[in-house]
């Protein structure tokens, strides 16, 4: 059976294009995961080297879908050729046991597998530099906090609280939040009114 493994870094990336390649590579069951290479309990591949074997392939579109290194490449693809399973990493080849055995192609492979991790240190060092000057330049990363509006019955118990009438949490019973949303609000309305 031809095995697929897709994997790309975050939610905000799609596999479409790695599981298409793979199909067309004749994978006929493909494992596919949203998550980091740096994480090590990546479920998916997990779940497929368990269930590979012998006379099996597995086929992946780079070498940086299933390892984050040449060590952890090499370890991984001789572990599966030992088990008599073939590896198709489409940009570097097929291997097996018998060409892992051969000297000229395990030069090859090595040679080919720190290209990849160079190729994806380069690209880690050119997003940094741009973050960091995207962030030199006044550009903020991260979600915006959102402005609510204090009004109706939470206006009333901050306005209690402040005059010392209330606790914060009765002011937060009173409102129908939490006491730590009250205290998020609370917070707010001490800057607005300091602002104003």
């Amino acid at each position: 059976m031809i095995y697929g493994y897709g994997r790309v870094s975050t939610n905000k990336q799609e596999l479409d294009i790695q599981v298409k390649a793979l199909k067309e590579a004749g994978a006929t069951k493909v494992y596919k995961e949203k998550i980091s290479g740096a994480k090590t309990d990546r479920k998916e591949l997990t779940k497929l080297l368990n269930e590979i074997k012998a006379g099996d392939t597995l086929v992946v579109t780079k070498a940086d879908r299933i390892a984050r290194s040449l060590s952890q490449l090499e370890s991984i693809v001789t572990d599966l050729t030992n088990r008599g399973v073939s590896v198709h990493i489409i940009n570097m080849g097929m291997f097996t046991t018998e060409t892992m055995a051969n000297p000229m192609t395990k030069l090859l492979f090595n040679v080919l597998g720190a290209f990849a991790e160079f190729e994806r240190d380069m690209i880690l060092e050119r997003t940094q530099e741009g973050i960091q000057n995207a962030r030199d330049k006044g550009v903020k990363f991260g979600r915006k906090s959102k402005t609510y509006k204090i009004e109706g019955a939470l206006l009333h118990a901050i306005q209690q609280v402040e005059e010392g009438k209330l606790s914060q949490p009765a002011g937060a019973e009173f409102a129908g939040c939490s006491v730590a949303t009250f205290k998020r609000r609370l917070k707010e309305y001490r800057e607005q009114q300091g602002a104003n």
